[in-house]
């Protein structure tokens, strides 16, 4: 449903009473209701009426027709999976900086732009993805029919921007294609190629494709242990390709640091933004790896404050409820040992502690000595 066209069988619509969202329907058919606590209303009553037209429900109440944004869609969507939610979406994307130019699309010789999702959920990350790049396939060749917009085939049948999204399950998968297909008359689905399987298996069959080159432009990854997919994710980059890790805990994104670390992978980390509820844009976290003399100096010129010293445990330790490494417990396997000379500051960037919702880490792609060959 576009804004001065009216809705059609298969749409998908918001009924709002005094200006309050009630219900998003389900596609709509014929013979199709939608129960509301003002009432039901009828599919039919819907079905060619131009968005913010008036329906009236089974208890003759006023309900307004009108297009879900996005962010409406998201939330309301039915769901098998918690999704990440609007805000968090948005930061993420933005965090990528992509700036598609659908008017030059395929003049250039620049590679296409490739995106993976690793974790592909509820899809509401794909969808927000799939939107930042879409201008980029502006060469698609769209006819028309009843006022609906049908997709034939790119210009030089080939994508100018991709968003590959990856989920194990396909369960999930095959939900998400049926959410994101409803949105907007599956408007981005053009711009969406899903996948189901192990994520490094997918990026090594790719890479074999590609002659073991370089071919992916950002990666997100938002999975279970996504510290073990770094090292494959990076080897698929382009450089100055941005690496994203969206996970619940900081202790999550310490361990990928360490790995960056100990395997010397070419990645720069950016910055370390938690998300969550009544957290606009995301706070910054400062997680980086400090050597002795480094935190010292900062000591002396109150950058860092002595208690806070005293949280910058050399081990990466559990967070405890306020949001700090809990000097307590000392893992075996803890990352930075006294040994290794370096301690690991882990706080927010302005001072105080928080808790709750997740971290998104951004890491870019530095060039090597191997790329300037």
């Amino acid at each position: 449903m576009w804004a001065h066209s009216s809705s059609a069988e298969g749409d998908r619509a918001i009924v709002r009473l005094k200006g309050q969202t009630i219900a998003l329907t389900a596609p709509l058919h014929l013979d199709g209701r939608t129960s509301t606590r003002a009432g039901e209303v009828g599919h039919d009553a819907i079905i060619g009426k131009q968005p913010r037209d008036v329906v009236m429900s089974s208890k003759d109440k006023e309900l307004r027709v009108q297009i879900p944004t996005l962010e409406e869609y998201i939330i309301m969507a039915p769901r098998l999976v918690t999704p990440i939610y609007p805000a968090d979406a948005n930061l993420i994307v933005s965090l990528l900086d992509l700036h598609p130019d659908g008017l030059h699309s395929g003049l250039s010789d620049d590679p296409p732009i490739q995106v993976l999702e690793a974790g592909t959920g509820h899809g509401a990350l794909t969808l927000y993805l799939a939107r930042a790049i879409h201008a980029a396939n502006s060469g698609l060749d769209v006819s028309r029919r009843d006022d609906r917009q049908t997709c034939t085939k790119f210009s030089k049948d080939k994508h100018q921007a991709i968003v590959h999204t990856v989920d194990v399950s396909s369960r999930y998968s095959k939900h998400a294609v049926e959410t994101i297909s409803g949105f907007r008359r599956g408007l981005y689905m053009r711009d969406i190629k899903f996948h189901v399987g192990d994520i490094s298996a997918w990026i090594e069959g790719h890479m074999n494709a590609h002659d073991h080159q370089p071919f992916l432009s950002h990666v997100i990854l938002d999975l279970p242990s996504s510290y073990t997919h770094v090292e494959r994710a990076a080897s698929a980059l382009h450089v100055d390709g941005k690496l994203v890790l969206f996970n619940p805990s900081i202790t999550q994104v310490n361990s990928a640091i360490e790995l960056v670390r100990d395997r010397r992978l070419p990645l720069q980390l950016e910055k370390v933004v938690e998300v969550g509820p009544a957290m606009t844009g995301g706070r910054v976290w400062d997680v980086r790896l400090a050597k002795r003399r480094a935190l010292t100096q900062e000591l002396n010129e109150g950058k860092t404050s002595a208690k806070d010293a005293e949280d910058d445990r050399p081990v990466s330790g559990a967070l405890d409820n306020g949001g700090r490494l809990d000097n307590d417990d000392k893992p075996d396997n803890a990352g930075i040992s006294d040994n290794d000379g370096g301690w690991q500051v882990c706080k927010p960037k302005i001072g105080d502690r928080i808790s709750g919702g997740g971290f998104v880490a951004l890491w870019s792609k530095n060039r090597t000595r191997k790329d300037n060959q």
